[in-house]
C-alpha cells in the first residue's frame, strides 16, 4: 500500500529534482512537492553570484507537485518572506501519511509542522545544519533555548552527513530519530560524465588552454568573501614562488571577481577564472580537474564534495567545511586533506602534497568513487524510506 508523502520546500532547486524524481519511482511512496515559491523557475538575478541565472535542467517534469496560490508573489527566500497561509489547507486536501520539512526558518515551514502536529500526521525535517559555523554568544544561548523545543515537534531527522548529526544530537534530538539521507545531485549528468571524464577533460582543457599534463586544482562556488576565492589566488602565488606548477580553476562568479582577475593579471599567476558555468557544463570541468579545493569559512554541506566525489577527485577542504566527517563525503586521510581556514601555506602544502606524491592522488581518487557510490542516490531513497518506516512503527504504538 502507498504511503501518501508531502514535502514542503521554498522552491524548485536544482540539485533536489532529481531526488523528487527517484522518490517518485519508489512503489511505496505516492510524492507531492509542494512549493511556496516559483523563484528558479525563470531566470532570476543571484545578487551573491553577480549573474542572471537560467538553469539550464528540467526542474519540475518526472514528480507530481504543486504551487501554492501565495507563490507568484513571494521572490526572496527570507525566513518571514517565505509564508503561505494556504500550505494547511492544501496538507488537508492531500491528507498525506508524513510530511518532509525544510528546516524550520521560514514561517510556511512551521505553518506546516503546526498542522501535523495537530492532526498528529508525522513530520519529518531536513537540514543541512552544523556546529563549525562561529556564531555570536547570543545567537548561540538563543538556540539553546529554543532548538530543543522545536526539535521535539518533529518525529524524525534526515541528516546529510556526520556534522549534520552532531548538530541535531547537540540540541537533544535522539539518535534513533536520525536517518542519512546525503543531499542529492544530478547523477545521471555526472555518471555520464565520469565515463566520459577522458573525453571531457581533453575538450574542456582545449577549451581553457590548459596543457594535458599539467596539475589542475578546481574550485566551484560563488566568488563571495565567505567563500574565500582570494585563499586560491594566495595559494597559487605561493606555489608558483616555489616552482611548483598548478593550474587553479575557479568556476563562479560575485563580488570578488573584478578584484581577484586584477589581481591574476597583474602578477601573472596561474589561475583561470571561468566566470558562471551552468550546470549542464559544469561536469566537463570536474573531469579536467586532478582535485578539488574548496576554502569557504562557512559552508554547510557543499555539493561540490558530491560532485567531486562522483567524478573521483580528491578533496582539499578548510576546517569550516561541514561535509568533512568519518562517513561523509570527504573523510580525512581517505580521500580528503583538511587545513585551518584562512591558513594559506597550510592550503599550498595541501595542494603541494598531492603534486609530490602522484600515487597518493591516484589512491584518493578511487577512494572518492568508492565513497560516492556508498552516499549516492540509493541511500538517500533509503534514508527517506527508513524514516518513513520508523514514523509508522512510532505512531501505531501510539
Amino acid at each position: 500500500m502507498k504511503r501518501k508523502l508531502v514535502i514542503v520546500v521554498s522552491h524548485p532547486i536544482q540539485h533536489f529534482a532529481p531526488f523528487y524524481r527517484a522518490l517518485a519511482k519508489e512503489p511505496e511512496i505516492d510524492l507531492t512537492v509542494v512549493f511556496c515559491s516559483r523563484i528558479g523557475v525563470k531566470p532570476y538575478f543571484d545578487k551573491a553570484m553577480n549573474t542572471m541565472i537560467s538553469w539550464k535542467m528540467d526542474l519540475l517534469g518526472g514528480y507530481h507537485h504543486i504551487f501554492l496560490p501565495e507563490a507568484d508573489k513571494i521572490i526572496r527566500t527570507s525566513p518571514s518572506s517565505v509564508n503561505n497561509p494556504s500550505v494547511t489547507a492544501e496538507m488537508g486536501r492531500i491528507k498525506p501519511d508524513a510530511v518532509l520539512i525544510y528546516g524550520y526558518n521560514y514561517i510556511t515551514s512551521l505553518r506546516a509542522l503546526w498542522w501535523c502536529r495537530r492532526r498528529k500526521v508525522p513530520a519529518m525535517m531536513i537540514s543541512d545544519s552544523e556546529l563549525k559555523t562561529v556564531r555570536t554568544g547570543q545567537m548561540n544561548r538563543l538556540k539553546d533555548l529554543a532548538l530543543p523545543v522545536i526539535l521535539r515537534q518533529y518525529n524524525a531527522f534526515l541528516t546529510v552527513g556526520d556534522c549534520n548529526e552532531d548538530y541535531l544530537m547537540h540540541y537533544g534530538v535522539p539518535r534513533e530519530k536520525l536517518f542519512r539521507s546525503p543531499f542529492t545531485i544530478d547523477e545521471d549528468l555526472y555518471q555520464k560524465a565520469y565515463k566520459e571524464r577522458v573525453m571531457l577533460r581533453e575538450r574542456v582543457r582545449g577549451e581553457l588552454g590548459i596543457a594535458p599534463d599539467e596539475v589542475v586544482a578546481l574550485t566551484v562556488g560563488k566568488l563571495s568573501k565567505r567563500k574565500r576565492p582570494s585563499d586560491v589566488v594566495d595559494a597559487a602565488r605561493a606555489l608558483k614562488a616555489k616552482g611548483l606548477e598548478v593550474r587553479f580553476v575557479l568556476v563562479g562568479n560575485g563580488e570578488e571577481l573584478e578584484r581577484l582577475s586584477a589581481i591574476v593579471e597583474r602578477e601573472d599567476l596561474p589561475v583561470i577564472l571561468a566566470g558562471f558555468i551552468n550546470v549542464d557544463v559544469l561536469p566537463g570541468y570536474y573531469a579536467a580537474a586532478d582535485m578539488i579545493v574548496h576554502t569557504s569559512e562557512r559552508d554547510p554541506h557543499p555539493l561540490v564534495t558530491c560532485e567531486g566525489t562522483c567524478i573521483a577527485l580528491p578533496l582539499i577542504l578548510s576546517d569550516r567545511v561541514g561535509a568533512v566527517g568519518p562517513t561523509d563525503s570527504a573523510r580525512p586521510g581517505e580521500n580528503a586533506l583538511v587545513f585551518p581556514v584562512g591558513d594559506v601555506s597550510a592550503l599550498a602544502e595541501r595542494v603541494a602534497e598531492l603534486v609530490h606524491a602522484p600515487n597518493r592522488l591516484l589512491a584518493m581518487s578511487v577512494r572518492s568513487r568508492e565513497i560516492f557510490e556508498e552516499l549516492d542516490m540509493r541511500r538517500s531513497v533509503r534514508g527517506i524510506c527508513d524514516a518513513m518506516a520508523y514514523c509508522t512503527r512510532e505512531r501505531s504504538r501510539l
